[in-house]
Protein backbone atom coordinates (compact mmCIF):
# COMPACT_ATOMS: atom_id res chain seq x y z
CA UNK A 1 0.00 0.00 0.00
CA UNK A 2 1.76 3.38 -1.23
CA UNK A 3 0.06 5.64 1.35
CA UNK A 4 1.48 9.00 -0.40
CA UNK A 5 -0.49 7.70 -3.52
CA UNK A 6 -3.92 7.50 -1.71
CA UNK A 7 -3.34 10.90 0.28
CA UNK A 8 -1.90 12.65 -2.96
CA UNK A 9 -5.06 11.92 -5.01
CA UNK A 10 -7.38 12.56 -2.22
CA UNK A 11 -5.64 15.91 -1.85
CA UNK A 12 -6.78 16.43 -5.87
CA UNK A 13 -10.22 15.11 -4.13
CA UNK A 14 -10.42 17.90 -1.89
CA UNK A 15 -9.63 20.52 -4.46
CA UNK A 16 -12.40 19.45 -6.74
CA UNK A 17 -14.90 18.88 -3.88
CA UNK A 18 -14.21 22.46 -2.13
CA UNK A 19 -15.63 24.20 -4.87
CA UNK A 20 -19.41 22.88 -4.76
CA UNK A 21 -19.63 24.39 -1.02
CA UNK A 22 -19.65 28.14 -3.36
CA UNK A 23 -22.87 26.87 -4.90
CA UNK A 24 -25.41 27.62 -1.81
CA UNK A 25 -23.60 31.42 -1.16
CA UNK A 26 -25.58 32.60 -4.63
CA UNK A 27 -29.02 31.89 -2.93
CA UNK A 28 -27.42 33.20 0.48
CA UNK A 29 -27.08 36.44 -0.94
CA UNK A 30 -30.04 36.44 -3.32
CA UNK A 31 -32.65 35.79 -0.19
CA UNK A 32 -30.02 38.12 2.09
CA UNK A 33 -30.72 35.11 4.64
CA UNK A 34 -30.21 36.18 8.21
CA UNK A 35 -28.46 37.69 9.78
CA UNK A 36 -26.81 39.51 7.67
CA UNK A 37 -23.88 41.39 8.68
CA UNK A 38 -22.23 44.68 7.49
CA UNK A 39 -26.01 45.43 5.44
CA UNK A 40 -24.82 42.70 2.70
CA UNK A 41 -23.37 39.82 3.82
CA UNK A 42 -25.22 36.84 5.13
CA UNK A 43 -23.89 34.86 7.69
CA UNK A 44 -24.58 31.24 5.87
CA UNK A 45 -22.29 32.55 2.75
CA UNK A 46 -19.28 33.32 4.87
CA UNK A 47 -20.27 30.09 6.32
CA UNK A 48 -19.61 28.43 3.08
CA UNK A 49 -17.36 30.47 1.76
CA UNK A 50 -14.68 29.20 5.09
CA UNK A 51 -16.04 26.00 4.32
CA UNK A 52 -14.97 26.08 0.36
CA UNK A 53 -11.61 27.50 1.68
CA UNK A 54 -10.98 24.68 4.36
CA UNK A 55 -11.50 22.05 2.12
CA UNK A 56 -9.62 23.56 -0.67
CA UNK A 57 -6.50 24.22 1.73
CA UNK A 58 -6.89 20.72 3.13
CA UNK A 59 -6.25 19.37 -0.66
CA UNK A 60 -3.78 21.59 -1.28
CA UNK A 61 -0.86 20.09 1.19
CA UNK A 62 -2.50 16.37 1.14
CA UNK A 63 -1.64 16.72 -2.87
CA UNK A 64 1.94 18.38 -1.83
CA UNK A 65 2.75 15.75 0.53
CA UNK A 66 1.07 12.81 -1.62
CA UNK A 67 2.24 11.79 -5.46
CA UNK A 68 -0.63 11.82 -7.47
CA UNK A 69 -0.29 8.69 -9.66
CA UNK A 70 -1.42 5.77 -11.04
CA UNK A 71 -3.11 3.03 -8.47
CA UNK A 72 -2.73 -0.64 -7.76
CA UNK A 73 -6.42 -1.73 -7.11
CA UNK A 74 -5.97 -2.24 -3.05
CA UNK A 75 -5.29 2.07 -3.39
CA UNK A 76 -8.03 2.49 -5.47
CA UNK A 77 -10.30 0.78 -3.09
CA UNK A 78 -8.71 2.64 0.20
CA UNK A 79 -9.01 5.80 -1.64
CA UNK A 80 -12.90 5.43 -2.83
CA UNK A 81 -13.80 4.17 0.74
CA UNK A 82 -12.34 6.45 2.52
CA UNK A 83 -13.35 9.49 0.38
CA UNK A 84 -16.88 8.75 0.80
CA UNK A 85 -16.65 9.15 4.68
CA UNK A 86 -13.82 12.07 4.68
CA UNK A 87 -16.67 14.16 2.33
CA UNK A 88 -19.60 13.23 4.11
CA UNK A 89 -17.76 14.32 7.55
CA UNK A 90 -16.98 17.47 5.65
CA UNK A 91 -20.56 17.77 4.06
CA UNK A 92 -22.33 17.84 7.93
CA UNK A 93 -20.30 20.86 9.05
CA UNK A 94 -22.46 23.20 7.33
CA UNK A 95 -25.39 21.76 8.60
CA UNK A 96 -23.86 22.46 12.84
CA UNK A 97 -22.42 25.82 11.44
CA UNK A 98 -25.33 27.42 10.07
CA UNK A 99 -27.36 26.08 13.80
CA UNK A 100 -29.72 23.79 11.17
CA UNK A 101 -28.92 20.98 12.96
CA UNK A 102 -27.22 20.82 16.75
CA UNK A 103 -26.54 16.56 16.81
CA UNK A 104 -23.04 15.96 15.04
CA UNK A 105 -24.92 12.35 14.30
CA UNK A 106 -27.62 14.37 12.53
CA UNK A 107 -25.13 16.18 10.76
CA UNK A 108 -23.27 13.24 9.55
CA UNK A 109 -26.79 11.49 8.51
CA UNK A 110 -28.09 14.51 6.45
CA UNK A 111 -25.03 14.92 4.76
CA UNK A 112 -24.73 11.39 4.18
CA UNK A 113 -27.95 10.61 2.80
CA UNK A 114 -27.34 13.49 0.42
CA UNK A 115 -24.04 12.51 -1.11
CA UNK A 116 -24.74 8.86 -1.40
CA UNK A 117 -28.02 9.78 -3.01
CA UNK A 118 -30.32 8.47 -0.36
CA UNK A 119 -32.41 11.03 0.54
CA UNK A 120 -33.92 10.34 4.17
CA UNK A 121 -33.73 13.64 6.17
CA UNK A 122 -33.30 14.42 9.96
CA UNK A 123 -34.00 17.85 9.29
CA UNK A 124 -37.28 19.41 10.87
CA UNK A 125 -40.15 20.01 9.21
CA UNK A 126 -41.90 22.44 8.00
CA UNK A 127 -38.75 22.43 5.37
CA UNK A 128 -39.43 25.74 4.18
CA UNK A 129 -38.64 27.27 7.34
CA UNK A 130 -34.74 26.13 7.04
CA UNK A 131 -32.67 29.01 5.01
CA UNK A 132 -32.53 28.46 1.26
CA UNK A 133 -28.99 27.76 1.12
CA UNK A 134 -29.04 24.61 3.40
CA UNK A 135 -31.77 22.99 1.16
CA UNK A 136 -30.08 23.77 -1.50
CA UNK A 137 -26.80 22.30 -0.01
CA UNK A 138 -28.27 18.98 0.27
CA UNK A 139 -29.28 19.13 -3.80
CA UNK A 140 -25.82 19.79 -4.58
CA UNK A 141 -24.61 16.94 -2.70
CA UNK A 142 -26.69 14.58 -4.49
CA UNK A 143 -26.00 15.88 -7.45
CA UNK A 144 -22.22 15.18 -7.40
CA UNK A 145 -23.09 12.22 -5.13
CA UNK A 146 -25.23 10.76 -8.18
CA UNK A 147 -22.62 10.24 -10.67
CA UNK A 148 -19.99 10.10 -8.22
CA UNK A 149 -17.18 12.66 -6.97
CA UNK A 150 -14.40 9.74 -7.92
CA UNK A 151 -15.96 9.89 -11.58
CA UNK A 152 -15.47 13.49 -12.16
CA UNK A 153 -12.34 13.25 -10.33
CA UNK A 154 -10.91 10.79 -13.03
CA UNK A 155 -12.44 13.05 -15.91
CA UNK A 156 -10.21 16.02 -14.53
CA UNK A 157 -7.27 14.29 -13.24
CA UNK A 158 -5.04 13.03 -16.28
CA UNK A 159 -2.63 10.94 -14.89
CA UNK A 160 -4.28 7.71 -14.20
CA UNK A 161 -5.23 4.69 -16.50
CA UNK A 162 -5.42 2.03 -15.63
CA UNK A 163 -5.84 2.83 -12.39
CA UNK A 164 -8.74 5.35 -13.04
CA UNK A 165 -10.64 1.99 -14.22
CA UNK A 166 -9.70 0.50 -10.81
CA UNK A 167 -11.05 3.89 -9.20
CA UNK A 168 -14.56 3.62 -11.19
CA UNK A 169 -15.52 0.19 -10.84
CA UNK A 170 -15.20 0.81 -7.28
CA UNK A 171 -17.43 3.34 -6.98
CA UNK A 172 -19.43 2.24 -9.79
CA UNK A 173 -23.17 1.09 -8.75
CA UNK A 174 -23.21 -2.11 -10.95
CA UNK A 175 -21.78 -5.05 -11.42
CA UNK A 176 -19.00 -3.82 -14.33
CA UNK A 177 -18.25 -0.49 -15.40
CA UNK A 178 -18.54 -0.33 -19.53
CA UNK A 179 -15.48 1.45 -21.48
CA UNK A 180 -16.62 3.81 -23.95
CA UNK A 181 -14.39 5.48 -24.97
CA UNK A 182 -10.25 3.73 -24.92
CA UNK A 183 -9.24 5.50 -22.36
CA UNK A 184 -10.98 5.55 -19.52
CA UNK A 185 -10.73 9.62 -18.61
CA UNK A 186 -12.83 9.74 -21.93
CA UNK A 187 -15.18 7.69 -20.55
CA UNK A 188 -15.71 9.14 -17.46
CA UNK A 189 -16.48 12.26 -19.39
CA UNK A 190 -18.81 11.60 -21.40
CA UNK A 191 -20.75 10.18 -18.24
CA UNK A 192 -20.61 13.50 -16.92
CA UNK A 193 -21.88 14.91 -20.35
CA UNK A 194 -24.46 13.05 -20.59
CA UNK A 195 -25.51 13.36 -16.77
CA UNK A 196 -24.78 17.33 -16.85
CA UNK A 197 -27.31 17.51 -20.33
CA UNK A 198 -30.13 15.14 -18.82
CA UNK A 199 -29.69 17.80 -15.93
CA UNK A 200 -29.73 20.89 -17.92
CA UNK A 201 -32.54 19.14 -20.71
CA UNK A 202 -34.93 18.63 -16.88
CA UNK A 203 -34.38 22.09 -16.20
CA UNK A 204 -35.03 23.51 -19.27
CA UNK A 205 -38.61 21.77 -19.25
CA UNK A 206 -39.02 22.31 -15.58
CA UNK A 207 -39.41 26.00 -16.53
CA UNK A 208 -41.17 25.36 -19.74
CA UNK A 209 -43.65 24.15 -16.70
CA UNK A 210 -43.67 27.53 -14.65
CA UNK A 211 -41.69 25.99 -11.56
CA UNK A 212 -39.63 28.96 -10.35
CA UNK A 213 -35.87 29.04 -11.35
CA UNK A 214 -34.34 27.61 -7.34
CA UNK A 215 -37.08 25.17 -7.85
CA UNK A 216 -36.47 24.16 -10.94
CA UNK A 217 -32.34 24.05 -10.24
CA UNK A 218 -33.19 22.04 -6.74
CA UNK A 219 -35.38 19.28 -8.13
CA UNK A 220 -32.79 19.14 -11.58
CA UNK A 221 -29.93 18.91 -9.17
CA UNK A 222 -31.58 16.02 -6.93
CA UNK A 223 -33.86 13.81 -9.60
CA UNK A 224 -30.81 12.50 -12.11
CA UNK A 225 -29.32 11.11 -9.31
CA UNK A 226 -32.05 9.52 -7.94
CA UNK A 227 -32.00 11.44 -4.60
CA UNK A 228 -35.22 12.63 -4.12
CA UNK A 229 -34.60 15.87 -1.63
CA UNK A 230 -37.07 18.49 -2.52
CA UNK A 231 -36.99 22.29 -0.18
CA UNK A 232 -40.49 21.16 0.20
CA UNK A 233 -42.37 19.52 2.91
CA UNK A 234 -44.76 18.32 0.16
CA UNK A 235 -42.30 16.77 -1.60
CA UNK A 236 -43.07 16.76 -5.34
CA UNK A 237 -47.02 16.91 -4.35
CA UNK A 238 -46.23 20.46 -4.16
CA UNK A 239 -46.61 20.75 -8.04
CA UNK A 240 -49.02 20.57 -11.06
CA UNK A 241 -49.36 16.90 -12.90
CA UNK A 242 -47.31 18.40 -15.70
CA UNK A 243 -44.35 18.95 -13.45
CA UNK A 244 -44.93 15.17 -11.92
CA UNK A 245 -44.81 13.14 -15.38
CA UNK A 246 -41.98 15.26 -16.23
CA UNK A 247 -40.33 13.94 -13.22
CA UNK A 248 -41.22 10.60 -13.75
CA UNK A 249 -39.60 10.47 -17.41
CA UNK A 250 -36.05 11.59 -16.16
CA UNK A 251 -36.73 9.34 -13.05
CA UNK A 252 -37.08 6.47 -15.79
CA UNK A 253 -34.33 8.05 -17.50
CA UNK A 254 -31.69 8.14 -14.55
CA UNK A 255 -32.39 4.35 -13.57
CA UNK A 256 -31.21 3.47 -17.05
CA UNK A 257 -27.70 2.53 -18.22
CA UNK A 258 -25.67 5.26 -18.84
CA UNK A 259 -23.60 3.35 -21.73
CA UNK A 260 -27.00 2.58 -23.23
CA UNK A 261 -27.80 6.26 -23.23
CA UNK A 262 -24.75 6.74 -24.87
CA UNK A 263 -25.29 4.41 -27.54
CA UNK A 264 -28.63 6.51 -28.44
CA UNK A 265 -26.73 9.42 -28.22
CA UNK A 266 -24.11 8.72 -30.98
CA UNK A 267 -27.23 7.04 -32.84
CA UNK A 268 -27.53 3.48 -31.64
CA UNK A 269 -30.74 3.18 -30.08
CA UNK A 270 -31.90 -0.50 -31.05
CA UNK A 271 -28.98 -1.49 -28.67
CA UNK A 272 -31.02 -0.37 -25.76
CA UNK A 273 -34.10 -1.56 -26.76
CA UNK A 274 -32.78 -4.88 -27.15
CA UNK A 275 -31.13 -4.76 -24.19
CA UNK A 276 -32.45 -7.65 -21.81
CA UNK A 277 -32.13 -5.68 -18.06
CA UNK A 278 -33.49 -2.37 -19.84
CA UNK A 279 -36.56 -4.28 -21.21
CA UNK A 280 -37.15 -6.22 -17.54
CA UNK A 281 -36.77 -2.80 -15.99
CA UNK A 282 -39.86 -0.89 -17.91
CA UNK A 283 -41.65 -4.22 -17.36
CA UNK A 284 -41.26 -4.33 -13.51
CA UNK A 285 -41.84 -0.55 -13.12
CA UNK A 286 -45.40 -0.55 -15.82
CA UNK A 287 -46.36 -4.10 -14.74
CA UNK A 288 -46.69 -3.00 -11.08
CA UNK A 289 -48.24 0.10 -11.57
CA UNK A 290 -51.07 -1.53 -13.78
CA UNK A 291 -51.21 -4.17 -10.38
CA UNK A 292 -51.47 -1.25 -8.24
CA UNK A 293 -54.25 0.55 -10.25
CA UNK A 294 -56.35 -2.77 -11.06
CA UNK A 295 -56.47 -3.78 -7.59
CA UNK A 296 -57.24 -0.69 -6.11
CA UNK A 297 -59.88 -0.21 -8.91
CA UNK A 298 -61.15 -3.86 -7.74
CA UNK A 299 -60.93 -3.81 -4.65
CA UNK A 300 -61.75 -0.24 -4.00
CA UNK A 301 -59.35 -0.70 -0.47
CA UNK A 302 -58.13 3.04 -1.63
CA UNK A 303 -58.64 5.46 -4.21
CA UNK A 304 -55.04 5.47 -6.37
CA UNK A 305 -54.60 6.97 -9.42
CA UNK A 306 -52.60 6.09 -12.26
CA UNK A 307 -50.37 8.95 -11.98
CA UNK A 308 -49.99 8.16 -8.13
CA UNK A 309 -49.06 4.66 -8.42
CA UNK A 310 -46.58 5.05 -11.23
CA UNK A 311 -44.89 8.07 -9.52
CA UNK A 312 -44.06 5.90 -6.35
CA UNK A 313 -43.63 3.13 -8.40
CA UNK A 314 -41.18 4.69 -10.40
CA UNK A 315 -39.86 7.01 -7.43
CA UNK A 316 -39.29 3.49 -5.41
CA UNK A 317 -38.03 1.26 -8.36
CA UNK A 318 -35.23 4.13 -9.47
CA UNK A 319 -34.01 4.82 -5.45
CA UNK A 320 -35.00 8.44 -5.58
CA UNK A 321 -37.78 8.48 -3.11
CA UNK A 322 -39.95 11.55 -4.15
CA UNK A 323 -43.30 11.28 -2.64
CA UNK A 324 -46.31 12.95 -3.89
CA UNK A 325 -48.92 10.88 -1.41
CA UNK A 326 -48.13 9.09 1.55
CA UNK A 327 -47.94 5.40 0.53
CA UNK A 328 -47.74 4.18 4.09
CA UNK A 329 -51.45 4.49 4.25
CA UNK A 330 -52.14 2.06 1.45
CA UNK A 331 -52.78 -1.33 1.52
CA UNK A 332 -50.26 -4.10 3.54
CA UNK A 333 -50.02 -5.57 -0.20
CA UNK A 334 -48.98 -2.31 -1.86
CA UNK A 335 -46.13 -1.49 0.54
CA UNK A 336 -45.19 -5.25 -0.01
CA UNK A 337 -44.68 -4.08 -3.62
CA UNK A 338 -42.69 -1.02 -2.79
CA UNK A 339 -40.67 -2.81 -0.32
CA UNK A 340 -39.50 -5.51 -2.74
CA UNK A 341 -39.04 -2.65 -5.52
CA UNK A 342 -36.55 -0.96 -2.77
CA UNK A 343 -34.53 -4.36 -3.03
CA UNK A 344 -34.40 -4.46 -6.43
CA UNK A 345 -33.54 -0.80 -7.57
CA UNK A 346 -32.74 0.49 -10.90
CA UNK A 347 -30.18 -0.59 -13.95
CA UNK A 348 -26.57 -1.46 -13.38
CA UNK A 349 -24.77 1.46 -14.36
CA UNK A 350 -27.07 3.93 -13.63
CA UNK A 351 -27.18 6.22 -10.87
CA UNK A 352 -30.04 4.20 -9.44
CA UNK A 353 -29.65 2.12 -5.56
CA UNK A 354 -30.84 -1.30 -4.72
CA UNK A 355 -29.49 -4.40 -5.85
CA UNK A 356 -30.09 -3.53 -9.55
CA UNK A 357 -31.99 -5.26 -12.09
CA UNK A 358 -29.33 -7.09 -14.24
CA UNK A 359 -28.32 -9.19 -10.68
CA UNK A 360 -31.74 -9.85 -10.23
CA UNK A 361 -31.86 -10.85 -14.01
CA UNK A 362 -29.17 -13.42 -13.64
CA UNK A 363 -30.19 -15.15 -10.15
CA UNK A 364 -33.32 -15.65 -11.70
CA UNK A 365 -31.43 -17.21 -14.76
CA UNK A 366 -28.83 -19.10 -12.61
CA UNK A 367 -32.09 -20.83 -10.45
CA UNK A 368 -33.35 -21.56 -13.68
CA UNK A 369 -30.40 -23.58 -14.44
CA UNK A 370 -29.71 -25.18 -11.79
CA UNK A 371 -33.53 -26.55 -11.85
CA UNK A 372 -32.87 -27.80 -15.48
CA UNK A 373 -29.32 -29.17 -14.12
CA UNK A 374 -30.48 -31.05 -11.46
CA UNK A 375 -33.56 -32.72 -13.87
CA UNK A 376 -30.77 -33.75 -15.68
CA UNK A 377 -27.52 -33.67 -14.10
CA UNK A 378 -25.77 -34.77 -17.81
CA UNK A 379 -26.65 -31.35 -19.62
CA UNK A 380 -24.13 -28.50 -19.60
CA UNK A 381 -25.57 -24.92 -19.73
CA UNK A 382 -24.69 -21.90 -20.15
CA UNK A 383 -25.97 -18.66 -18.84
CA UNK A 384 -26.47 -15.68 -21.62
CA UNK A 385 -27.75 -11.73 -21.02
CA UNK A 386 -28.83 -11.43 -24.29
CA UNK A 387 -26.27 -12.86 -27.02
CA UNK A 388 -23.62 -12.67 -24.21
CA UNK A 389 -22.40 -15.82 -22.71
CA UNK A 390 -21.55 -14.49 -18.50
CA UNK A 391 -18.67 -15.98 -17.18
CA UNK A 392 -19.01 -18.31 -14.06
CA UNK A 393 -16.69 -16.09 -12.26
CA UNK A 394 -19.01 -13.19 -12.61
CA UNK A 395 -21.93 -15.46 -11.45
CA UNK A 396 -20.09 -16.27 -8.31
CA UNK A 397 -19.54 -12.87 -7.98
CA UNK A 398 -23.00 -11.82 -8.40
CA UNK A 399 -24.66 -14.74 -5.93
CA UNK A 400 -21.74 -13.30 -3.52
CA UNK A 401 -22.90 -10.01 -3.88
CA UNK A 402 -26.57 -11.41 -3.58
CA UNK A 403 -25.93 -12.86 -0.22
CA UNK A 404 -24.05 -10.36 1.27
CA UNK A 405 -26.74 -8.21 0.58
CA UNK A 406 -29.58 -9.95 2.17
CA UNK A 407 -26.85 -10.51 5.53
CA UNK A 408 -26.37 -6.70 5.79
CA UNK A 409 -29.71 -6.06 5.08
CA UNK A 410 -31.27 -8.93 7.85
CA UNK A 411 -28.37 -7.50 10.70
CA UNK A 412 -29.81 -4.25 10.11
CA UNK A 413 -33.30 -5.48 10.20
CA UNK A 414 -32.90 -6.71 13.67
CA UNK A 415 -30.76 -3.46 15.31
CA UNK A 416 -33.47 -1.27 13.82
CA UNK A 417 -36.20 -3.45 15.09
CA UNK A 418 -34.89 -3.51 18.32
CA UNK A 419 -34.13 0.19 18.50
CA UNK A 420 -37.62 1.50 16.83
CA UNK A 421 -39.67 -1.64 18.97
CA UNK A 422 -41.44 -1.53 15.87
CA UNK A 423 -40.83 -4.73 12.73
CA UNK A 424 -42.44 -2.89 9.58
CA UNK A 425 -40.35 0.14 10.50
CA UNK A 426 -36.98 -1.34 11.54
CA UNK A 427 -37.55 -3.56 8.32
CA UNK A 428 -37.91 -0.62 6.06
CA UNK A 429 -35.43 1.67 7.52
CA UNK A 430 -32.74 -1.12 6.47
CA UNK A 431 -34.26 -2.14 3.23
CA UNK A 432 -33.96 1.99 2.14
CA UNK A 433 -30.84 2.73 3.92
CA UNK A 434 -28.87 0.04 2.23
CA UNK A 435 -30.62 0.30 -0.86
CA UNK A 436 -30.35 3.92 -0.73
CA UNK A 437 -33.90 4.32 -1.09
CA UNK A 438 -34.83 7.32 1.31
CA UNK A 439 -38.26 7.11 2.75
CA UNK A 440 -39.58 4.09 3.97
CA UNK A 441 -42.39 2.31 6.08
CA UNK A 442 -43.65 3.08 9.13
CA UNK A 443 -41.77 5.44 11.70
CA UNK A 444 -39.66 6.09 8.79
CA UNK A 445 -42.21 7.19 6.24
CA UNK A 446 -41.00 10.62 6.02
CA UNK A 447 -38.11 11.26 7.91
CA UNK A 448 -35.31 9.60 10.27
CA UNK A 449 -36.21 11.87 13.52
CA UNK A 450 -38.25 9.23 15.07
CA UNK A 451 -35.08 6.98 15.18
CA UNK A 452 -32.57 7.25 18.33
CA UNK A 453 -29.40 8.98 17.48
CA UNK A 454 -27.36 5.35 17.28
CA UNK A 455 -30.10 3.95 14.85
CA UNK A 456 -29.14 7.14 12.22
CA UNK A 457 -25.58 6.53 13.11
CA UNK A 458 -25.78 3.24 11.70
CA UNK A 459 -28.34 3.32 8.91
CA UNK A 460 -25.33 5.97 7.86
CA UNK A 461 -22.84 3.15 7.21
CA UNK A 462 -25.28 1.38 5.68
CA UNK A 463 -25.98 4.15 3.31
CA UNK A 464 -22.52 4.48 2.65
CA UNK A 465 -22.29 0.44 2.08
CA UNK A 466 -25.02 0.54 -0.22
CA UNK A 467 -23.62 3.08 -2.66
CA UNK A 468 -19.87 1.57 -2.82
CA UNK A 469 -21.85 -1.68 -3.27
CA UNK A 470 -20.85 -3.95 -0.35
CA UNK A 471 -17.91 -4.92 -1.11
CA UNK A 472 -15.69 -1.67 -1.68
CA UNK A 473 -16.84 -0.36 1.79
CA UNK A 474 -16.87 -4.00 3.70
CA UNK A 475 -12.94 -4.98 2.47
CA UNK A 476 -11.87 -1.38 3.82
CA UNK A 477 -11.72 -3.33 6.99
CA UNK A 478 -9.89 -6.32 5.60
CA UNK A 479 -6.08 -6.42 7.16
CA UNK A 480 -4.92 -8.00 3.74
CA UNK A 481 -6.18 -5.06 1.35
CA UNK A 482 -3.03 -3.36 2.88
CA UNK A 483 -0.93 -6.15 1.99
CA UNK A 484 -2.04 -7.61 -1.41
CA UNK A 485 -1.77 -5.28 -4.27
CA UNK A 486 -4.48 -6.36 -6.12
CA UNK A 487 -7.49 -8.11 -5.10
CA UNK A 488 -9.30 -7.64 -8.97
CA UNK A 489 -10.32 -10.98 -8.79
CA UNK A 490 -12.84 -10.90 -5.88
CA UNK A 491 -14.50 -7.73 -5.95
CA UNK A 492 -14.72 -6.64 -9.59
CA UNK A 493 -15.92 -8.99 -12.94
CA UNK A 494 -16.44 -8.49 -16.90
CA UNK A 495 -19.67 -9.68 -18.69
CA UNK A 496 -17.37 -10.70 -21.55
CA UNK A 497 -18.53 -12.56 -24.93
Amino acid sequence: MRWKVVIGNLGSILKIFGLAFLVPVIPAFYYQEAPVFFGFLPYNAVVFLLMSSLTVTLGIPAKAYGRAEDFHHNEAIVLVSSSWLILALISSLPFFLTFTLSCPIDGFFEAMSGITTTGATVLPFPLEDHPQSILLWRAVLQWIGGMGIIVLSVAILTKLSSGGLSLLEAESPGPSITRLKPKIKETAKILWFLYSLFTLLLFILLLGARVGVYDAVYHSFTTMPTGGFSPHTESVAYFSSVVQWIIIFFMIIAGVNFSLHYQCFIGNPKKMLKNPEFRTYLFIIFGVTIVITLLSVVSSVADISVLDALFQVVSVMTTTGYTTVNFDAWPELFRLFLLLLMFIGGSAGSTGGGIKVLRILLIFKMVKRKLIEFINPRRVMVVRMGDTVVEENTLNTIAMFFVAYVIIFAIGAIIMVGLTGDMISGIAASATSLGNVGPGLGLVASDFRSVPASGRLIMSLFMWIGRLEIFTAVVLFNPSLYKKSKLRNLLSFEIRK
